[in-house]
C-alpha cells in the first residue's frame, strides 16, 4: 500500500512544462520538436513522459 502512495506522490510532483518550454528545449531536436509544437496545447503543462508519449503516438498513428 505504501508503494502505491509513493508512486502517486512522484507522479504529482513530476516537473511540468509548457509547450513553449518543450519547443525551446535542447532535449528535443528536429522532427520531434515540430511534432511537439503540433500535439501540445497552449496554456497546458505536461511532464516529459507525457510529451514523449504524445510524440510516439503521433509518429505511429495511421494515415487517413
Amino acid at each position: 500500500m505504501a508503494k502505491k502512495e509513493e508512486d502517486t506522490k512522484q507522479k504529482t510532483n513530476a516537473a511540468r512544462f509548457t509547450r513553449e518550454q518543450f519547443v525551446q528545449s535542447e532535449q528535443w531536436q528536429g522532427v520531434d520538436r515540430d511534432i511537439l509544437s503540433i500535439v501540445l496545447e497552449d496554456n497546458k503543462t505536461y511532464t516529459i513522459a507525457q510529451a514523449t508519449q504524445l510524440v510516439e503516438q503521433f509518429m505511429t498513428r495511421g494515415v487517413k
